[in-house]
Formats: C-alpha cells, structure tokens, sequence
C-alpha cells in the first residue's frame, strides 16, 4: 500500500507526499528498517530523479552514505547488482566506503558486456560518483577496465581530470583545472564518437574518442582492474544510459540534497 507522508507519520492517502513504490520497494531490502526522516530523504531523491527522467535511464545507483553498510551496498534502481565490499574497505556510516590504496574496494557485480539487457551500452552510457576525497591521485578511482573501457581519475597533480567511458585513451580536462577532487565526477558518451568529463553536473571538456566494445569486467568503486587501487571515500555511484548536461545537474542536485542532510556534502 502507497502510504503518505504527513507531519511525523506515514498515513495511507492520495496526492502529494507518497511513498513511492521505488522507495517501498528499496527500504524493504534493507536488513535494518530505515528511520521516518531517513526514508523521507530516501522517497525524496528518488522522486526528483524521477521527475527529471533520470530514474528510468540507471542500471545502478548507491548512495554509499548510508545508515549501515548492509544498506550502503544496495542497489536502489533494482534488486540486482547489490555491491559486495572486497578486502574490508572502511565504513563509515553517513559518509559511505573507502579503500586502503591496497586492496579493498567495492564491486558492483556489474558486467557491461554480460548484463542482462543494460541500459548502459556502447555508443550511450554514463558512469558517475560522489567522492568525498578532496586531495591528488595517481590512479583512477573507479570503474572497470581491462585493454579499454571505463575509468574515472578525480584529480592528479597537475590539476587534471581524466577518464575513459568505453574508449582506449582517456579523456583528459587539460584547461579545465579542478583543484578539489570532492564531488560528482561524471563521464558520458552519447555517440560513437562523442563524450564528455564533468563535474558536479558541469562539463570540464567534450571529445571526439571513437567507442570499444564494451569491458568485460566489471565495474568496481576503489579500483578499475584489481591491480590498481584507491583510497577515495565515496558516498554514491551511479551508471546507466548516457545523461544530458541536464539530466546530469537534476542528479547532482538530488544527491546533494541527500548527502548534506546526512553530513556527508
């Protein structure tokens, strides 16, 4: 049953304030029922992603900063790839996992070329996440990766954000300088030979890189091949079908709401 939101409780009713069936849905995965104010928050961001048609375009999204670690692996679009924690990477509640730069990582199960019917496909995908590690690195912090495929760098020393999204050479912002390597980094293709790096929802650079078949592996969160390692904090992650500059904002918008009613923005 639909149940509404109303001061402190939930009253079944129609109209404005539903919990929504996406919401219903997620928090009955949940090993420890979430608080009203936390399914409130919950309800809230996947209705404005909805709205902006977001939602229906995810194969994934975590919200890392979660309440416990059970609820921090789940996959909110869908019961499936729910992320497994490799090697013990730290939890942290409402702040979400980190690596040791080591061997911890979390994995999201996810194989672009052996998923079942994924919205995130070779000539249009996007792969995004919320780090909350503001320093250099000298890897890229997540994604999957083999000969080509995806891979996500914050910021290095020289002030550069790079990437690959279904590509063998990585797209860099030289001009673009990022001096915090916090926030939404994004990366989106949306043709065979256009894609694009941002930044909470703003575009550092575009390209012109011809698209590879897509990676088998899978796609990791503190590691992009199980080689290299990273020790970034992230509090969400999301991949799908490629977003729009638009579409993009609306979801940094959202997630940002969450994660600063949680202290983790």
């Amino acid at each position: 049953m639909l149940r509404r939101i109303q001061g402190n409780r939930l009253k079944a009713n129609s109209g404005a304030g539903y919990i929504l069936p996406q919401t219903q849905a997620l928090v009955a995965r949940f090993t420890t029922p979430p608080s009203l104010a936390r399914m409130i928050l919950i309800n809230n961001l996947i209705g404005a992603l909805i709205t902006a048609g977001v939602w229906a375009k995810l194969d994934t999204l975590y919200l890392f900063a979660a309440a416990d670690s059970q609820a921090a692996r789940q996959n909110w679009i869908q019961n499936l790839y729910n992320c497994t924690a490799v090697s013990s990477p730290t939890f942290t509640t409402d702040r979400g996992y980190a690596g040791d730069g080591a061997a911890s990582h979390v994995d999201s199960g996810f194989n672009p070329s052996t998923a079942s019917t994924p919205k995130f496909a070779r000539n249009s995908a996007y792969f995004g996440f919320w780090s909350r590690t503001s320093g250099t690195q000298t890897v890229s912090a997540a994604g999957a990766f083999v000969a080509d495929g995806i891979t996500r760098l914050t910021r290095n020393t020289s002030n550069d954000s790079s990437g690959r999204i279904n590509q063998s050479a990585a797209l860099a912002s030289v001009g673009s300088v990022v001096t915090d390597g916090s926030g939404l980094f994004g990366i989106a293709r949306s043709g065979a030979s256009v894609n694009r790096l941002s930044r909470n929802g703003a575009n550092l650079t575009t390209g012109t890189d011809a698209s590879t078949a897509l990676v088998n592996a899978t796609i990791k969160f503190g590691t992009i091949n199980g080689v290299s390692f990273s020790a970034v904090q992230f509090a969400a992650g999301m991949f799908g079908e490629n977003l729009s500059v638009a579409e993009e904002t609306s979801a940094y918008t959202a997630v940002l709401a969450y994660l600063t009613a949680v202290g983790a923005a």
